[in-house]
C-alpha cells in the first residue's frame, strides 16, 4: 500500500507525509481502526491518531457518519481541511496537528462494501507549517484520481473478503460437529453444502451412495415458497425429515436466507440445526441409560402419541409398548406420561 499507492500520489501532490487508514463500524456505535500505513518523518502520529484522535478530525467526520449509517452507496470524495470553517481553532489542530508539524491536509475517503461488511478507507496527504497550502489544481488532480483509487481499493477489499470467506466456508465444511448448511439455487439444485447439512436434510446416504434425489425436495420446495420472497429475505421453519436407523422423523429448525449470486440467479442458504427439545430428550435418554428402543418410545410419548400410535409407528405390539413404558418409568423414577414429559423438558 505504501510504495504502490501512497508514495506515488504523495510525490505528485508534493506532500511531506501521507497516511492510509482502514475504519470498521462496531456494533456498539463505535469504530475500529484496522490496517494503517504511514510515510513521513512522524510515524508516531498515526498511532496517536488511531488511538482516538480521529474522532476530533473534521475531515473524517462525514466518512464516519456514512460508515455508521450505511444508508446509501457513494463514491470516493475529496476533502480539504482549510475549507472547513474554524478548523485551526479546534482541539484537533491544537492537540494533534500542531504537535506533529501538520498544517495542510488533503484527503480522499473511499467507502467499501464487501462480504465482510462496510468499511471506510481514508488516504491523507499533509504539508508542514512552513509549506505552501494545497492549491485548487492539486485538489482537482486528487479528485480526478479518486475513481481510480476507489477501484484499486475496492478490488483489494473484495479479494481479501473472498479469501477470508473461503477460509471460513472451508472451516464450516470440515466442522461436522457444528451446524449444517446447504446452498440451493432456484431449481433446488445443491450448489454447495457441508456433509452435516446434507445428512440432516436427508439428502445424503451415509452408506456411500452420496446425494439422493429424495422426496424431501417436494416438502422443501413448498416451505421455501412459503418464505416471503425477495433477495435478502429471511425465513425460519421446522422440517420433519427421515434418516436411516431413526424410526420417527427428525425435527429440524431451518433458517433460510435468499441472496443473489454473480450469475443474477436467486440462491437460498439453508442453515440446519436439531431442535433444542430433541437434544434435551436425547440427553435425558443417555443420562438415564435408556436403550435405543426405549428412547424411541420416549420420543414418541413426548411427541404426544398414544400407545396405539406408538405401536403402529414402531411396528411393535401394544404389549411391547407397555413393557417399554414400565421400564422407562422405572429408570426415570416417574409414574405416568405427564411426569415423563415434565422430567425430560426440565432436565438440566
Amino acid at each position: 500500500m505504501g510504495p504502490r499507492l501512497l508514495e506515488p500520489i504523495a510525490t505528485t501532490l508534493n506532500a511531506n507525509s501521507s497516511v492510509f487508514l482502514q475504519f470498521f463500524e462496531l456494533p456498539a456505535n463505535g469504530h475500529l481502526v484496522g490496517r494503517r500505513c504511514y510515510i513521513g518523518d512522524h510515524p508516531r502520529s498515526v498511532e496517536v491518531y488511531a488511538e482516538g484522535v480521529y474522532n476530533l478530525d473534521p475531515v473524517l467526520k462525514p466518512s464516519l457518519q456514512w460508515l455508521h449509517s450505511g444508508t446509501a452507496d457513494q463514491g470516493a470524495y475529496v476533502s480539504l481541511l482549510s475549507q472547513i470553517p474554524g478548523w485551526h481553532d479546534q482541539a484537533y489542530y491544537r492537540e494533534f496537528l500542531f504537535e506533529f508539524d501538520i498544517r495542510h491536509v488533503l484527503a480522499v475517503a473511499v467507502p467499501v462494501r464487501s462480504a465482510l461488511g462496510s468499511e471506510m478507507i481514508c488516504l491523507g496527504f499533509h504539508r508542514a507549517h512552513e509549506a505552501e497550502p494545497f492549491c485548487s489544481d492539486e485538489v482537482r488532480l486528487l479528485q480526478s484520481l479518486a475513481p481510480l483509487i476507489q477501484s484499486v481499493i475496492c478490488n483489494l477489499a473484495h479479494r481479501e473478503a473472498v479469501t477470508l470467506s473461503g477460509t471460513i466456508l472451508d472451516t464450516v465444511c470440515d466442522c461436522h460437529a457444528g451446524l449444517g448448511f446447504v446452498i440451493l439455487d432456484d431449481d433446488l439444485l445443491v450448489r454447495h453444502a457441508n456433509r452435516r447439512g446434507l445428512m440432516q436434510l436427508g439428502l445424503y446416504d451415509s452408506g456411500g451412495q452420496g446425494i439422493q434425489a429424495a422426496s424431501v425436495f417436494g416438502e422443501l420446495r413448498q416451505r421455501l415458497l412459503d418464505v416471503e420472497s425477495g433477495v435478502g429475505r429471511r425465513g425460519r421453519f421446522t422440517l420433519p425429515v427421515s434418516q436411516p436407523n431413526i424410526q420417527m422423523p427428525l425435527q429440524l429448525d431451518v433458517d433460510v436466507r435468499a441472496f443473489r449470486a454473480s450469475d443474477s440467479r436467486t440462491y437460498y442458504l439453508l442453515v440446519t440445526s436439531e431442535r433444542s427439545d430433541r437434544k434435551r430428550l436425547d440427553d435425558c435418554c443417555a443420562v438415564f441409560g435408556l436403550s435405543e428402543r426405549q428412547s424411541d418410545v420416549a420420543r414418541l410419548v413426548c411427541a404426544g402419541q398414544s400407545n396405539g400410535q406408538i405401536s403402529r409407528t414402531l411396528g411393535i405390539t401394544l404389549r411391547t409398548v407397555e413393557n417399554h413404558l414400565r421400564s422407562i418409568y422405572m429408570k426415570l423414577a416417574v409414574n405416568n406420561r405427564m411426569q415423563l414429559v415434565s422430567k425430560v423438558l426440565d432436565l438440566n
